[in-house]
């Protein structure tokens, strides 16, 4: 949800890009060339960043856009130990957070959160008031249905960030999840106000609705989710609590 997806392919780029090697620096047109690879044809940019790594000195740059390919396959935690071990070489701070959290995203996007939580802990550890950090370590928290521990997370991302759409809405759902109902739609109202374009916050508001007893506002709510994301999984979710309302 908060900025993006579990694979924020392009999160590190230029902040990589500083840290590497004056040699990789020299060939950075090269990274841009495998990273686009990696992302249009991942089977292609996979060996193309291998073969850059063993024989064309491509060094860190190199492994970051394996690792790149390797998520766009679907071996995220494959990726995930590669970047890890890419920030494990990484002076620069804000870097190695960079590195880490995008290690926690690929361990997030392979199911694995308790892996994900440990990784976005090192990224704070690195750079405290990492949004992007943030925001994993509480989805991470959720994922092991640790909601308090979520919302103090959020409740943090959002002292930084007021008013994002995205963690209102993750936030209404964690609220959800703990029982109070209030809460989640309070939350998921002003994501809406904040982004009226957001098929989450308005599921959120479907639900929290839904267990007040408005069913009328609750089915509204799940055919605009439906509206605004067609295909998607939030239309599928709603459309599937949709029909469990009674009439």
């Amino acid at each position: 949800m908060l900025r993006k997806n579990p694979m924020r392919y392009t999160l590190l780029i230029a902040p990589l890009i500083m840290v590497l090697s004056h040699t990789a620096l020299a060939q950075t047109m090269d990274y841009d060339t495998c990273i686009a690879q990696a992302q249009a044809n991942p089977v292609q940019g996979l060996t193309s960043a291998q073969n850059w790594r063993d024989t064309g000195g491509g060094g860190q740059a190199a492994r970051h856009c394996r690792s790149i390919a390797l998520a766009a396959l679907g071996s995220f935690a494959e990726a995930a130990q590669v970047t890890e071990s890419l920030a494990v070489e990484t002076p620069d701070l804000p870097a190695k957070a960079d590195l880490l959290t995008q290690a926690g995203d690929f361990q997030l996007a392979a199911s694995n959160p308790t892996a994900a939580r440990a990784l976005y802990d090192r990224a704070l550890a690195a750079e405290p008031s990492s949004i992007e950090a943030l925001d994993g370590r509480a989805r991470a928290a959720a994922a092991n249905k640790d909601f308090a521990t979520a919302i103090t997370d959020l409740n943090r991302l959002l002292w930084l960030l007021p008013n994002d759409a995205e963690a209102l809405s993750l936030r209404a759902a964690a609220r959800r999840q703990t029982g109070d109902t209030a809460g989640a739609l309070t939350d998921s109202e002003a994501a809406i106000a904040a982004d009226p374009q957001s098929a989450v916050a308005y599921f959120e508001r479907g639900a929290a609705r839904a267990i007040t007893g408005d069913r009328n506002g609750a089915r509204a709510d799940w055919q605009q989710a439906e509206a605004l994301d067609p295909g998607g999984d939030i239309a599928r979710l709603a459309a599937l609590n949709r029909a469990k309302l009674p009439l």
